[in-house]
Order: C-alpha cells, then structure tokens, then sequence
C-alpha cells in the first residue's frame, strides 16, 4: 500500500502574519501616503506587537546616536511605554472627536492603525533628534500630513475638517516640543 500523504512543510500562521507585517512596512516606507489610504485589517494583537517593535527599533536607534549604554536600554524599555500611551492618547481623541464634532462612532482599531501608521515618520526622525532637535517637528510634520491623508481617504472626513483637526494636535506637539527644550535649556544652565 502506498503512503500520500502531504508531507509538505507548512508555515505556521505566526511566520505568515510577520513576513505581511514585514511586507507591508516596507511597501509602506516606499509609498506612504498611498499605503495610509489603505489601512491593513489586523487584530489589536498584531497591532500592538507591531507598534511595540517599531518603537523599540526607533528608541534602540535613537541611542545609538551618539552611542549610550543607558539611552539604549531605555530605547528597548522606555520608548515601547510611550509609544503606547502617544498612540492609545491620539486614537481616543481621534474618537471621541468623531463621537461630540461629527456625531459617529468610528471603529477605535481602525484609529489606532492609522495612528499607529502616521507616526512612523516620526519614529524615523526621532533617531536623529539629539543631534538636531527641531528634526523632531519634521517627523511631526510628515506625521501630520498622513493623519490628514488617512482621516480624510479611510473615515471619510472633509479634507478641511481633517486639515484643521491636524494642525491643532500638531500645534498642541509643537507647544510640547517647545515646554520640554525651554526646560531642558534651563537645567543645564543650572547644572
């Protein structure tokens, strides 16, 4: 009696689900506004991993320029936790913006993707911030310019509406950015 069976190796669900994440990061890093028109459907697992990855990649990076011990380790620690809050903080004002101004509920998975996404560029600025901190506001920008792309194209907001919801939350960054180097100008004149 002959023996058929399909000893063909098969990849395991989680190999397949990374190398579409993979893929689809680098079409992405290619084509970004066209890519931020058309957000991937993944479950809030994939999601979270894939934002825990990219920010600890940027945070290991950062302190690699210019190469620190401790800047690194906080890359791997600190960076994801922020990257988190930053990322959970924007896709519920996104909501809720959507719930009290346009009076719908949008999918909250599908806000956080989008931010997820929009913040890459910053992520990649980001690395070269120590050694040019404004360069931060150009990662914000470019951020900025895709949040205003995907509200408009993936929940179909009017274009003047996404533009003016960008430029407060990107003047709120900007307001931030300014309060934290006036505070660190002032420590180290003190120190």
């Amino acid at each position: 009696m002959n023996d058929y069976r399909d000893v063909t190796p098969k990849n395991s669900p989680h190999l397949e689900t990374t190398r579409e994440v993979f893929n689809y990061i680098v079409n992405y890093l290619r084509h970004p506004v066209e890519k931020i028109k058309h957000l991937p459907d993944w479950s809030w697992t994939v999601l979270l991993i894939t934002l825990i990855v990219v920010s600890m990649v940027s945070g290991v990076l950062t302190g690699l320029v210019p190469p620190n011990f401790f800047r690194v380790m906080g890359g791997i620690i600190i960076s994801p936790l922020v990257g988190m809050t930053t990322t959970f903080i924007g896709s519920l004002f996104i909501y809720y913006y959507f719930q009290v101004y346009e009076k719908r509920t949008c999918s909250l998975r599908k806000i956080f993707t989008l931010v997820l996404f929009a913040n890459i560029p910053f992520f990649i600025f980001q690395v070269g911030s120590e050694l040019i901190p404004p360069i931060t506001l150009v990662g914000f920008a470019f951020t900025a310019l895709l949040m205003a792309v995907g509200l408009t194209e993936n929940f179909q907001l009017d274009k003047r509406r996404s533009t003016r919801l960008v430029t407060i939350l990107f003047g709120i960054v900007f307001l931030l950015w300014l309060w934290n180097r006036v505070d660190i100008s002032h420590l180290e004149r003190l120190g």
